[in-house]
């Protein structure tokens, strides 16, 4: 059985750019650079293809894609690991009302194989929360 897990979040109020909930994620240990220094995100006109990329760019690089595509209402996306794990999610948003963080990068599970929303829950809302970010709504789902 394989399983599918996700949380959506409301932070709108925080701020309408989808860069200042990447930053103050960074400052929360999820970081856009892979162990060989990539980043997984996807391109400009991508139209939702999907087409992954993955390169070495700078910050400052990765946010003019990502305000880019948010000014031009473009899905965007960026795989995030946490720091010291091989732990990590994709962010996939067109603004920062509907951000959804999919649990796709070596999860954390439970022994019967469903995901521990309780780490998430610890490592992403408790920190946003006491680092200033309102969080309107979250939803947390998981699909066998």
């Amino acid at each position: 059985m394989g399983y599918e897990a996700l949380i959506t979040i409301n932070c709108e109020r925080y701020s309408k750019k989808i860069t200042d909930f990447i930053l103050l994620l960074d400052k929360l240990n999820w970081k856009i650079h892979n162990d060989k220094g990539s980043v997984e995100y996807l391109p400009v006109g991508d139209n939702d293809a999907f087409a992954w990329q993955s390169e070495k760019l700078s910050i400052k690089e990765v946010f003019d894609i990502i305000n880019q595509k948010q000014e031009n209402n473009e899905l965007v996306g960026i795989d995030l690991l946490y720091k010291g794990t091989e732990c990590g999610m994709s962010l996939l948003a067109r603004n920062t009302n509907d951000i959804m963080l999919d649990l796709d990068i070596e999860r954390k599970i439970l022994p019967d194989k469903t995901t521990d929303f309780a780490w998430y829950f610890q490592n992403i809302i408790v920190p946003l929360r006491a680092n200033g970010c309102i969080i309107d709504q979250m939803t947390f789902k998981e699909y066998i």
